[in-house]
C-alpha cells in the first residue's frame, strides 16, 4: 500500500476511536447526571420523611397537644374545662397545618389521614372537646376538609392502609 493509503487507514481509525471514546462519554455523563437526580430524590424523600415524623412527634412533644391528645380517645370530661380550650384549638390549628401541608404536596394524603385522622375525628365528634369551642365548617372549615379527606380514607381502606402507605 501506498503512503497515503496507509494514512486514510489510520484517519478512519482514529475517527472510529474517537467516536467510541465520545459514545462512551456521553453514556458516563448521562449515567452521572442520572445517579444525581436519583441522589437528590432520595434526600427529598428523607427531608420529607423527617418533616413528617416531626409534625407527628409535635402531638407527644408539646405538652398543650399532649394533654389533648390523652384526652380525645374517650372524649373525657377534662376537654371540657376552661382551661383546655385554648389547648382544644391548638390542636384544631394542628389539624387545619396538617391538611394545608397535603393540599401544598409536602405530605401526602394517605399517611397524614393515618397518622392523623382518627384524632381528628374524636376532636370534631366529641361533645367534651366541642365545649367551648364551635368547630362548625364556617369557623373551622380546613379542620372540616381533613376530617372529609380522612372519612373517604376510611371508606376506601377498611382495614387500614396495608403495605401501600408511603410518606
Amino acid at each position: 500500500m501506498l503512503m497515503s493509503e496507509w494514512g486514510v487507514h489510520w484517519q478512519a481509525f482514529g475517527v472510529t476511536v474517537s467516536l467510541f471514546l465520545a459514545i462512551i462519554g456521553g453514556w458516563k455523563f448521562l449515567h452521572d447526571i442520572n445517579q444525581i437526580r436519583k441522589h437528590q430524590d432520595d434526600q427529598e424523600a428523607l427531608r420529607r420523611t423527617e418533616f413528617f415524623l416531626a409534625q407527628h412527634r409535635r402531638l407527644f412533644d408539646d405538652e398543650d397537644l399532649f394533654s389533648v391528645l390523652k384526652n380525645l380517645d374517650g372524649d373525657y370530661p377534662a376537654l371540657a374545662d376552661e382551661p383546655f380550650w385554648d389547648k382544644n384549638r391548638k390542636f384544631l390549628t394542628f389539624i387545619e397545618e396538617i391538611e394545608l401541608l397535603i393540599r401544598s404536596g409536602k405530605l401526602q394524603s394517605d399517611a397524614a389521614c393515618y397518622m392523623f385522622g382518627y384524632y381528628a375525628l374524636c376532636a370534631r365528634d366529641g361533645k367534651n372537646f366541642n365545649i367551648g369551642i364551635d368547630t362548625a365548617r364556617e369557623h373551622w372549615a380546613i379542620f372540616q376538609d381533613f376530617c372529609e379527606r380522612h372519612e373517604k380514607f376510611r371508606q376506601a381502606h377498611p382495614q387500614g392502609p396495608g403495605k401501600a402507605l408511603m410518606l
